[in-house]
């Protein structure tokens, strides 16, 4: 099949909207079929190394089949009740033991369990605002889609606005965004403290990974903890992926609330809140809602037992990923050192990102202050493609178990390939 049949065939979907009459493989509208392993597929067979893992879910690889197994089994016994069913309640237990924290809420995105989280935080404190912070991403509820103006003003001052638009102008009343890895966070929480609900914050934000970050989270524990503020980590991206405690335990710091989702689904639609008994217990006194036709789907936690059998049937995959993260990012940073090229990698654990600057940076703000030209980043990651790196479109990459050193290997040499196209063309 060449690529204009191929085209044609994705035009031909019923349900489908294109802006355009063609889908241009160079525009990188790139439709995949298959994902095995460390790659995946385009609908011309076209193979491509995977970094982005199903934006950090699939830390065993693509479809691995003690996973896919373990869910073809299942499916014959049914795949939806609407009721409950004891695989969530094995579930509840195992996450009892490898979380410090006591009680949990299933449903069925980082979403569902970002916006269900703030509801709690509401109604166990009876305050109204959420704080978080400047380059955070907390998904894509009405809650999640305010931010900071990133290229206005130093990092220790923000400047809200919504990232989307359809959302009530109302909600910017009920949020307060803070700056990130900035002692001013401090200072606003003092000052907006008697209503503040609840702080969230990722321990490590996708957009600005790194491993850093223990002393700016302990005096953030400390003032809410003074205050009375909920303090809740969305460890959508973390959770699970940076050991089996994420962030909270790698950091060691004692929090009310928790969000899971990503890795912990295995590849299926899951979302997990957890917070101290205390706190949850206002789902059934004050009547916080909860419901949902497919939480706890059967599939779903099947999916997300079979993620936790593997990781405690292996101690020592963190190490492993830990190890070569650190290979890539010695490699590569070295060589951007050594040619004078205003690139480096940063990363916490398996997750990194390309940052397009030589400054250190604290946040997401200072990174797009210093960074190179959006143009010459994009061109950057189309070396990567036609190479056959596919990189996903939030340039989050991802480690998984699959990634042998030989196609670690592969991958560094094509990095340094693309970073020697754009000294060619001047632009590094």
């Amino acid at each position: 099949m060449d690529q204009n049949d191929t085209k044609n065939k994705l035009n031909s979907f019923s349900g489908i909207h294109c802006r355009n009459e063609t889908y241009a493989i160079n525009d990188n509208k790139i439709y995949f079929r298959k994902a095995k392993g460390a790659f995946v597929y385009d609908y011309d067979n076209n193979k491509y190394l995977d970094f982005s893992m199903g934006a950090g879910t699939t830390i065993f690889g693509h479809s691995p089949p003690a996973i896919t197994n373990s869910v073809k089994k299942a499916i014959d016994d049914g795949t939806i009740f609407t009721a409950p069913n004891m695989k969530a309640h094995e579930l509840a237990c195992k996450l009892n033991k490898l979380l410090y924290l006591d009680e949990f809420v299933f449903c069925n995105s980082g979403s569902e369990a970002t916006s269900r989280a703030m509801r709690i935080a509401r109604a166990y404190t009876g305050k109204r605002k959420i704080a978080v912070f400047s380059g955070g991403w907390h998904g894509g509820h009405d809650y999640g889609l305010i931010d900071d103006i990133y290229d206005q003003g130093d990092n220790s001052v923000v400047s809200p606005t919504f990232k989307s638009a359809g959302v009530p102008k109302e909600i910017m009343d009920t949020m307060l965004i803070l700056p990130y890895n900035d002692n001013a966070a401090f200072d606003i929480l003092e000052q907006e403290k008697g209503d503040i609900a609840a702080v969230f914050i990722e321990p490590s934000q996708g957009s600005n990974p790194r491993d850093d970050m223990k002393t700016f989270l302990d005096k953030l524990r400390k003032v809410t903890e003074r205050h009375k503020i909920l303090l809740c980590f969305d460890e959508i991206i973390t959770g699970f992926r940076i050991s089996l405690g994420g962030a909270q335990k790698y950091y060691n710091i004692d929090i009310d609330l928790a969000t899971y989702a990503k890795t912990i689904g295995g590849g299926f639609p899951f979302g997990i809140v957890a917070g101290k008994a205390n706190i949850m217990q206002c789902i059934g006194e004050k009547s916080v809602f909860m419901g949902g036709t497919f939480s706890a789907n059967p599939i779903s936690v099947t999916s997300s037992l079979s993620v936790i059998n593997c990781l405690l049937g292996d101690t020592s995959i963190y190490q492993d990923l830990n190890t070569k993260m650190n290979y890539v990012e010695r490699l590569i940073n070295s060589y951007c050192k050594d040619n004078k090229i205003q690139v480096r990698i940063s990363s916490f654990g398996s997750i990194f990102r390309f940052i397009f600057t030589d400054k250190f940076i604290r946040s997401r703000k200072e990174r797009s202050m210093y960074e190179l030209p959006v143009d010459t980043q994009n061109l950057f990651y189309k070396y990567l493609l036609d190479q056959g790196i596919y990189v996903g479109s939030n340039r989050i990459n991802f480690l998984s178990t699959v990634h042998t050193m030989d196609l670690i290997n592969e991958f560094v040499d094509k990095v340094v390939n693309s970073f020697n196209k754009l000294r060619r063309d001047g632009l590094v």
